[in-house]
């Protein structure tokens, strides 16, 4: 098997689970949603109560704690050709130095499988194991009045059969409000817009270049206590990946949420993806004092798509 079908094969096999490749997007580690609360409503990040780094960051001056940590794991179904599960897991962790200023750190890694390698007479070889992961920093600015901007980096390690490495970097904008009224009741308005995932192409060598998903997104999310105990919750959120030119994708998601006296959720919603990335979402949450557990579902709408179940704890302080 030469360098181009080994790479070929390997994207395939570890980011097959998202049909990212197939649609040219290399790096699902890059746009994946390791967050199991707002990968239960139709992936919409805007609604972010944790894993700030990976969604919005701004988000962590809507909560009166300086201290947040979550690990997450996503696990998906089987991809066809591969053996062991695919999965991305990620850890961060966010700390509010002062009323204006919070900074961000966190780890991803995505891999699992494991492709069968054989050489141009189709006599087996070694197997390949496809990993990639990231190290990620974040920083946002909160300028009053609701508006905030932030900014994250990546550095990138990509092994297929080759190995390369790289950079990419986000920014991007919120506006939040929780002192709004919505028949006559308490709401919160949180909306966040940013340009992700930009940076040069990863070079695997052999004139092999995969270029990064580079993607826009916008989104919001708004919060109601509708009575005592009961509090209601919708998120919208839309992403255009316009990298790789020749593989542009639209993706639109919301969802729903119903938590009984600020401890126990509910959440379903749908997300609508070009080239069969579609899927209907559902989930649940627990939230006690500053401890966050919660679950995910992402349930294909088409048989070659994938489902897979995102799992979190969290902790603010």
């Amino acid at each position: 098997m030469n360098t181009k079908h080994i790479i070929l094969l390997a994207c395939v096999a570890l980011l097959g689970a998202t049909q990212a490749n197939a649609q040219g997007q290399d790096l699902s580690i890059l746009t994946a949603n390791p967050d199991a609360r707002t990968a239960a409503m139709g992936n919409a990040s805007a609604a972010a109560e944790g894993m700030y780094l990976y969604n919005n960051p701004a988000a962590i001056f809507a909560t009166d704690k300086k201290f947040t940590a979550d690990a997450s794991a996503s696990l998906f179904e089987k991809a066809e050709g591969a053996d062991g599960t695919f999965g991305i897991y990620a850890l961060s962790a966010g700390y509010k130095l002062a009323k204006r200023h919070a900074v961000f750190a966190g780890f991803r890694y995505a891999g699992g499988l494991s492709l069968k390698g054989s050489d141009l007479f189709g006599n087996p070889t070694k197997d390949y194991k496809p990993y990639n992961w990231t190290l990620d920093l974040g920083y946002t600015y909160f300028f009053g009045k609701g508006f905030a901007a932030y900014a994250t980096g990546s550095l990138i390690y990509s092994h297929l059969s080759k190995n390369a490495t790289g950079a990419a970097f986000s920014v991007g904008g919120a506006y939040q409000n929780n002192e709004l009224t919505l028949a006559n009741k308490p709401a919160n308005l949180m909306l966040d817009a940013k340009v992700g995932a930009i940076g040069p192409q990863l070079d695997y060598g052999n004139k092999h270049k995969t270029t990064l998903p580079t993607y826009l997104a916008v989104g919001g999310a708004l919060s109601v206590e509708v009575a005592e105990k009961h509090q209601v919750a919708a998120a919208l959120s839309s992403r255009y990946f316009f990298q790789p030119s020749e593989n542009k994708i639209f993706m639109l998601g919301g969802g729903l949420e119903y938590t009984y006296n600020k401890m126990v959720s509910v959440r379903a919603g749908y997300e609508y993806g070009d080239h069969d990335l579609s899927h209907i979402t559902m989930g649940a949450g627990f939230k006690y004092h500053g401890l966050r557990l919660n679950g995910a579902y992402n349930l294909k709408t088409v048989d070659t798509g994938s489902s897979y179940c995102t799992i979190g704890i969290g902790y603010d302080f």
